[in-house]
C-alpha cells in the first residue's frame, strides 16, 4: 500500500540517520537529506467507488451548496463530485481498513502545495550575507576547486564572461558538467542568482567571477596534492582573489606549506578550505596550513558539528549543518539538495571574504582574512577556541569593523595569541602545561580546574580560549559601527525554471578519505617527523573508511587528583 511504502521509505532514512551519528568514520564529509514532510502526515485522499452509500453520507453530512464541504468522524472535507473524502487516518491499520473496503477505490496521501518562490538558506541569513549590497562584486574572483560546475542550472550564471574554468591536461573533465554534485553545491552556496526562484548565494545579483578547476570526476575520486597545488596556481593565473577548497586529506607537505604560504603573502590571494569532517583534533590539508582560513561546520543554533574537526589550526565557523543550496538535475530532479560538512561551511566563508573584499578593493588577501576573524561573532569558549575558531563569519560585523577604520599590521599572521604566564602549567605539575590542554577535549573537560599562579587553562591557554592578546596588532583603532553598505537585489540574471524546488530523490557518491594526520612539530624548512606516505594526499572533505588514529598525542602520566569539573 501506499502507506507501507511511506512509512518504509521514512524508516530507511531514519537507519541511514542513527547509523550516520553513530558511526562518524563512515559518515562523508557531506551527506544528503531527501525526505519530504508529506511522509509524515497523517492526511489522505479516500476515493469512494461510483455510488458509494458511504461516500453519500460523507456528502450530506454537510452543506450541498459548498464546493468543499467539512464533517465530522475524521472527515476533514469532501470532493463530491470525484468521490473522494479527505480523512485523518492516524495508524497503518486504520489506511488498511479503508484500503480493503469493497466500496473504496483507493486511498492516496494527500500532499502539501507551495507557493512558488525563492528561498533563503540559513545560512545565508546566519552569515548576514543580505545586509551587504553586492552591487560591486563583479571586481573579485572566486576560484572553486572541486567536482564542476552545472552551468546549464537556472540559478547559477551562464555567462562565460562571468564564469570561465580550467581546460588543460590536469583537468578531470569538462568543468561546465558536474555529475557529481558536490562543486554545484558550493558554487550556490557563494553565488546562487537572486531571481524569485530556487535558492540565493551570498552573492547573488550573478555578476560575481568564477573560475572553475575541475579536479574530480563523477564518482569524487581522489588527487594528488601536487595536482592541488598546480589547481591553485591555476586559479592565481586566471586572477582570482580567493580560492575554495573543499576538500582535504591527511598527508602534510613542507613544500605545500611553503607553497600555499606564498599564495597568500605574494600573490595576495585568499586561501579557505574545510576543515575536516572526522570530529577529532588531528590535523587536515590543506586547511591545517596556517596560511589557509580553516572552516569548521556549525548548525542553524550555531552549535558546533559533531564531525567537524577542532585543532589549533581552526580559524573560522560557518553553516555546515542542513545546507540548502544548488544540484545538477542529474543528481537531482528539483535542482536542489541539503548536504551535511564542512565542505558546505568553507563556500560561505570564500562568499563573505569575496562580498566584503569587492566593498574595500584596496585591502590585502591578509587584511580581509584578520578582520572576518576579528569580526567573528564568537561562539563556545570566550575567545578564539578550537572548536569554532573565532566564531561565526559575519558579513555585516566585517564590514562594520572596516568602516570604523579598523587597522592593524598586515605582516602578522593571525592569530596573535600567547600563552601567559608564560610557561604556565596547572597546579598539578609541568607535564599538565597548555601543549597538553590543546589535545583532545582537556580544555573542555578540565580546563577551568587546577589553577596555578592564579590561573586555569581557560584563562592561560590560547588553545583554551585564554591567553595574553594584548600583543595583537590586529585590534580595531575604534569600535565598530554598523555598516552603511545597503544591499539592494539586482534584477539581472537568466530566465529560470518555474519549477519550485523540492528535496532530491538521489543522493551522491560519499567520498572515500583518509583519517588525518598529526601535524609535523618541526616547521616546513626542516624534515617532517611525520612522513608524506605514497598514498593519495587530497581527496574532496568526506570522512574515511577505517577510523581516525588515537587522540590525544600527549596522555597524561597520571589520573587527574578530582574529578572533571565538566
Amino acid at each position: 500500500s501506499n502507506m507501507k511504502t511511506s512509512i518504509f521509505a521514512v524508516y530507511i532514512l531514519l537507519l541511514e540517520y542513527v547509523y550516520a551519528e553513530l558511526v562518524d568514520e563512515k559518515t562523508p564529509t557531506f551527506s544528503y537529506s531527501e525526505v519530504t514532510d508529506d511522509y509524515l502526515s497523517s492526511r489522505y485522499l479516500v476515493k469512494f467507488k461510483k455510488g458509494s452509500a458511504m461516500m453519500g453520507n460523507i456528502a450530506n453530512a454537510a452543506s450541498p451548496n459548498k464546493l468543499f464541504t467539512r464533517t465530522s468522524s475524521g472527515v476533514k472535507l469532501s470532493l463530491p463530485k470525484e468521490e473522494i473524502a479527505v480523512m485523518d487516518l492516524d495508524s497503518i491499520n486504520e489506511v488498511e481498513y479503508w484500503e480493503t473496503r469493497d466500496d473504496v477505490e483507493a486511498v492516496e496521501l494527500d500532499t502539501k502545495v507551495y507557493l512558488q518562490a525563492e528561498q533563503i538558506p540559513y545560512g545565508i541569513k546566519s552569515v548576514k550575507a543580505l545586509t551587504l549590497t553586492d552591487s560591486d562584486v563583479s571586481n573579485r574572483k572566486v576560484c572553486i576547486i572541486d567536482t564542476g560546475f552545472d552551468i546549464n542550472h537556472p540559478d547559477l550564471t551562464s555567462d562565460l564572461n562571468v564564469v570561465s574554468g580550467y581546460t588543460g591536461s590536469l583537468t578531470a573533465g569538462d568543468w561546465k558538467e558536474d555529475g557529481h554534485g558536490h562543486g554545484t553545491h558550493v558554487a550556490g552556496t557563494i553565488a546562487a542568482i537572486h531571481n524569485s526562484d530556487g535558492v540565493l548565494g551570498v552573492n547573488r545579483n550573478g555578476e560575481l567571477k568564477l573560475h572553475i578547476v575541475k579536479v574530480f570526476d563523477k564518482n569524487g575520486s581522489w588527487t594528488w596534492g601536487s595536482h592541488l597545488m598546480s589547481a591553485v596556481q591555476e586559479c592565481v593565473d586566471a586572477g582570482a582573489n580567493v580560492v575554495n577548497m573543499s576538500l582535504g586529506g591527511s598527508g602534510y607537505s613542507s613544500f605545500a606549506e611553503g607553497f600555499f604560504s606564498s599564495i597568500l603573502e605574494n600573490d595576495n590571494v585568499l586561501l579557505v578550505a574545510a576543515a575536516g569532517n572526522h570530529g577529532n583534533d588531528m590535523y587536515s590539508y590543506p586547511a591545517s596550513f596556517s596560511s589557509i582560513m580553516s572552516v569548521a561546520a556549525i548548525n542553524i543554533n550555531n552549535d558546533i558539528a559533531n564531525f567537524s574537526q577542532h585543532n589549533d589550526e581552526v580559524d573560522i565557523a560557518a553553516p555546515g549543518v542542513g545546507v540548502l543550496s544548488t544540484l545538477p538535475l542529474s543528481v537531482s530532479s528539483s535542482g536542489y539538495g541539503v548536504y551535511h560538512g564542512t565542505s558546505m561551511s568553507a563556500p560561505h566563508v570564500s562568499g563573505v571574504a569575496a562580498l566584503v573584499w569587492s566593498l574595500y578593493p584596496e585591502k590585502t588577501a591578509l587584511e580581509i582574512r584578520n578582520v572576518l576573524e576579528e569580526s567573528a561573532e564568537d561562539l563556545g569558549t570566550l575567545g578564539r577556541d578550537n572548536y569554532y575558531g573565532h566564531g561565526l563569519v559575519r558579513a555585516d560585523l566585517a564590514a562594520a569593523m572596516l568602516d570604523s577604520g579598523f587597522t592593524f599590521s598586515p605582516t602578522i599572521t593571525p592569530p596573535a595569541c600567547f600563552d601567559y604566564p608564560e610557561g604556565w602549567h596547572d597546579s598539578d605539575g609541568i607535564k599538565y602545561d597548555c601543549n597538553w590542554y590543546a589535545t583532545s577535549n582537556n580544555c573542555e573537560d578540565f580546563g577551568d580546574g587546577w589553577p596555578h599562579l592564579g590561573k586555569t587553562a581557560q584563562e592561560a591557554c590560547c588553545a583554551c580560549g585564554g591567553g595574553n592578546k594584548s600583543a595583537s596588532t590586529s585590534s580595531p583603532t575604534k569600535s565598530p559601527t554598523v555598516s552603511t553598505k545597503a544591499p539592494t537585489f539586482s534584477t539581472k540574471g537568466p530566465t529560470i525554471s518555474t519549477k519550485s524546488p523540492s528535496i532530491p530523490t538521489s543522493s551522491p557518491t560519499s567520498f572515500p578519505t583518509p583519517y588525518p594526520s598529526n601535524k609535523p612539530t618541526n616547521g616546513p624548512s626542516e624534515k617532517p617527523t611525520i612522513h608524506p606516505t605514497e598514498s593519495p594526499s587530497v581527496f574532496p572533505s568526506a570522512l574515511p573508511s577505517a577510523p581516525p588514529t588515537k587522540s590525544p598525542t600527549k596522555a597524561p602520566t597520571k589520573a587527574p587528583t578530582k574529578a572533571p569539573t565538566k
